[in-house]
């Protein structure tokens, strides 16, 4: 039997059609048992701190902030976060956290499945790991065989049970696929969610915020009452019932000086926090600003913003000129690698920096608290570190502005990475979708 010519392209379009869904299931499968296995690596490392904590925690490289803030913010006492805490002595009491309000409810209701810090360590990862799987399949649905960046990244197995990021980097991934399906509002509500989890997701409400404005001045108004509303909404329960438990946060944070996980710690060590708070505000804000306009400036008269470009630039600003830069912030950084289309040598020289300062940081932390030793190989690698990755920060943050997106709803505008990238704007719509 003969089919009728008519019929064939129908069928050669189902076929490519069935095929093409067959191999987007078996690469997410692919992405999503990779991280899998990272994250099988991760609490492998992390469970070597499941002993009484004997300089082991740094030598062995296992140390995480889970199991001693169990105790160090009374989660074992089962105290509820913020509402009687307060801030003495520059010291959190009381069930205050250094953290916003979604990252410290999430700490205490997990404690509350466990009874000692050892069991918290093993509640927390159990919790945690869906986030960091969730992340895995949504970059692999938005960026293909790029979503291994996250799935395969070092990064995740170091310090995917370190902290609670995972928790913020889903939202932040979450609210990228939510755009990307043409659904701002739920990205920016995503957005507004994270920053009640770590404020850095802050930073990218107004670029996305531009990017609908641009196309709708109604939407991008909606998208910022969505996004601040959201924040407010998180927040508003904890500060009506006590201000100064909720305060101190950021009053904490307002009072430390400069990380040694910084430049500035090696460049001005004896800077006060007064007056590295004023500069690396100014340096953070000035440099967000001149991105904001940038990507402004540079995308005239197409009918979007590259939001994705600018939130990346403006991430890496920020982790660039912070006083604090804990070894976990890599997490926030390393969905980029895979949203935008930036060469995969970035990915892998990021990769071995950051594996080089985490060595360097804990092996000193070991050499000097239990060896009586200061100067040593440790150190020099720590700080050779801190000053390689400030360089590959300022680097990328012209990297990721010149970086096409793997994913973008038709007409976003587009940076171009031709020989003047400054100047190209390409409009992206079905075309772009095909090549993610």
């Amino acid at each position: 039997m003969t089919l009728p010519a008519t019929g064939r392209p129908h069928m050669v379009a189902a076929f490519v059609h069935r095929a093409d869904l067959g191999l987007r299931s078996g690469r997410a499968a692919l992405v999503l048992c990779v991280c899998a296995v990272t994250l099988g690596a991760g609490w492998a490392l992390k469970a070597g701190c499941l002993a009484p904590w004997d300089g082991r925690q740094y030598r062995t490289l296992c140390y995480n902030d889970i199991q001693p803030l169990y105790t160090g913010r009374a989660i074992d006492r089962g105290v509820f976060p913020y509402i009687h805490g307060e801030l003495v002595r520059g010291e959190l009491t009381g069930g205050a956290i250094e953290y916003p309000v979604l990252t410290g409810t999430f700490m205490w209701a997990s404690g509350s499945l466990a009874s000692d810090a050892d069991g918290y360590l093993k509640v927390s990862a159990l919790l945690l790991a869906p986030f960091g799987l969730l992340t895995a399949s949504l970059l692999a649905g938005m960026s293909g065989w790029r979503g291994l960046l996250w799935a395969a990244a070092p990064a995740l197995a170091l310090y995917g049970f370190h902290n609670w990021d995972l928790l913020v980097v889903a939202a932040v991934v979450g609210a990228a696929w939510a755009h990307g399906r043409g659904h701002p509002l739920w990205g920016a509500g995503l957005l507004g969610l994270g920053g009640a989890l770590k404020l850095y997701p802050l930073l990218f409400v107004v670029p996305l915020v531009l990017d609908e404005w641009r196309r709708s001045r109604r939407r991008g108004v909606q998208a910022a009452l969505v996004a601040v509303t959201t924040v407010v909404a998180a927040n508003a329960p904890f500060f009506a019932q006590n201000p100064g438990g909720w305060w101190a946060t950021y009053r904490f944070q307002s009072l430390r000086t400069a990380d040694f996980n910084t430049v500035w710690a090696w460049s001005w060590p004896s800077a006060g926090a007064d007056v590295i708070n004023a500069l690396t505000t100014a340096l953070i804000v000035a440099s967000c600003l001149a991105l904001l306009v940038w990507g402004w400036t540079i995308t005239r008269g197409a009918p979007g913003f590259p939001w994705l470009q600018v939130s990346a630039a403006s991430l890496a600003a920020f982790l660039l000129w912070n006083k604090v830069h804990s070894p976990q912030f890599v997490l926030w950084l390393l969905p980029f690698f895979a949203l935008l289309r930036v060469r995969l040598r970035w990915w892998a020289v990021y990769s071995v920096v950051d594996l080089v300062l985490y060595v360097g940081i804990f092996r000193w932390f070991y050499d000097f608290a239990y060896l009586g030793l200061d100067v040593t190989l440790a150190k020099v690698a720590l700080i050779s570190a801190v000053w390689a990755r400030a360089v590959l920060l300022a680097m990328l943050i012209v990297v990721f502005m010149r970086a096409p997106a793997t994913v973008a709803p038709p007409g976003v505008a587009q940076l171009s990475q031709s020989s003047r990238p400054m100047r190209k704007v390409t409009e992206v719509g079905s075309e772009s979708s095909a090549r993610a």
